[in-house]
């Protein structure tokens, strides 16, 4: 098992994504996707460990699920001439393990994904190209919890989350940033099980991830500034979020469900980054100076980002006993306000529309295959504005920018 979870640790560490609200991936288990991921209030298989953990005290035995994502991502920006990012391809793989025992009515799970990712490669021909070119995070989050059964129909589960981010770049044709580093946060879920209804909530903390890494000065800034590189720092606070979830099962052949997620965008606030280099930061406070903003000797890059609502809708069918036919939507609004818009994120309001299938190979072993289309909202960028610095406009943000992504899911799950 040691041998298991490291294997997809490094896997993971390779991830990037974004075609969610903000930089979140919501399609994090198959047959969840085929549902538009309302799956809160269903965690009946072993993605529970992800969606809800308390939900385990109501399967049987042992689970355990592997599967993955291939994810293409599409984006362009207008004004004048069109500008197209370049295509993403991307893997996001997810393995999943529940137990439950129900002599002692305690159980386990444990959730290795990559819930939150971003790559958004520019041209550096792109009339934005000196606020913007390449914006990467890679990450892995690791989730163990423990369940327990308070009555015949409640459950509580608790756990940590250890997320690592292994790589995240920030780079325009001025400077580029890549580091690394890691933090700690927890969760917390309840589910309640009625007589053809469930009812369930999933809270997961904040995570502040200080990161280290290495600038390093472009073309004119490198000139301007006299130094070429210095070691720094950052941080990223992945959100707190609140996913609320109802299932209604009228017969043993339909499941429709309904989740709300609350996202606290909020902790996305400012990218400040700091450098180690006496020199650097000198050079750097010497040139903010003559353009005419603040002098401190840092870069910082404001972002006040806004709280957001997922609303998503799903329904399953068994229309025979080893076939199960799905459907979902999903509408996720960008955290993204006008005035702090950034091409770095695909700052759009999203639409998914998902269908997918399951098929019992066997009583114990599963397969399940899902399809999501993500329409990108157009956006009409108008309201960017001058910049910090003089001669430095924010305006050529402006602008038309569309996209689109496909999301293509299989996985396999076995019962022990």
């Amino acid at each position: 098992m040691k041998r298991f979870i490291w294997f997809f640790i490094l896997t993971c560490c390779g991830l990037q994504s974004a075609q969610a609200g903000g930089f979140m991936i919501g399609e994090m288990a198959t047959r969840s996707t085929g549902m538009g991921s309302a799956f809160t209030a269903i965690a009946d298989d072993a993605s529970a460990a992800w969606h809800n953990p308390a939900g385990v005290a109501f399967t049987q035995g042992g689970q355990i699920m592997v599967g993955s994502d291939l994810i293409l991502t599409s984006n362009q920006y207008e004004r004048a001439t069109v500008t197209k990012a370049k295509d993403g391809t991307f893997f996001v793989p997810h393995a999943y393990f529940t137990y439950w025992d129900e002599g002692s009515k305690l159980g386990a799970a444990l959730s290795i994904n990559a819930p939150f990712g971003l790559e958004t490669d520019w041209p550096t021909t792109a009339p934005f190209a000196g606020k913007n070119t390449f914006s990467r995070i890679n990450m892995v989050l690791v989730n163990p919890s423990i369940v327990f059964q308070l009555s015949d129909r409640f459950s509580f589960a608790a756990g940590v989350d250890y997320a690592y981010l292994n790589q995240v770049d920030l780079n325009n044709t001025a400077q580029n940033l890549s580091g690394s580093g890691d933090g700690w946060g927890g969760n917390a879920s309840i589910f309640y099980k009625g007589d053809g209804f469930n009812f369930g909530i999933n809270y997961r903390s904040r995570i502040k991830v200080d990161l280290k890494g290495t600038a390093r000065a472009l073309g004119a800034f490198a000139l301007l500034t006299g130094a070429t590189s210095s070691s720094a720092t950052t941080s990223v606070t992945l959100p707190d979020q609140v996913n609320v979830g109802l299932a209604f099962m009228p017969n043993d052949q339909w499941t429709i469900s309904l989740d709300a997620d609350w996202v606290n965008w909020k902790t996305y606030d400012a990218i400040n980054i700091r450098y180690n280099s006496a020199l650097y930061r000198a050079q750097l406070s010497a040139l903010q100076g003559v353009l005419g903003g603040p002098v401190t000797g840092q870069t910082d890059l404001p972002q006040n980002w806004k709280a957001t609502v997922d609303l998503r809708a799903g329904a399953e069918w068994k229309y025979l006993p080893h076939l199960r036919a799905r459907v979902g939507y999903v509408f996720s609004p960008t955290p993204i306000r006008d005035a702090d818009f950034s091409p770095s994120v695909p700052g759009n309001d999203r639409h998914i529309v998902s269908i997918g299938h399951g098929y019992d190979v066997n009583p114990d072993t599963t397969i399940d295959l899902a399809y999501a289309y993500v329409y990108i909202r157009t956006r009409n960028q108008t309201a960017s504005a001058v910049g910090p610095y003089p001669g430095s406009p924010n305006t050529v943000k402006n602008g038309i920018y569309t996209g689109d992504a496909h999301i293509i899911m299989a996985s396999l799950s076995y019962r022990f």
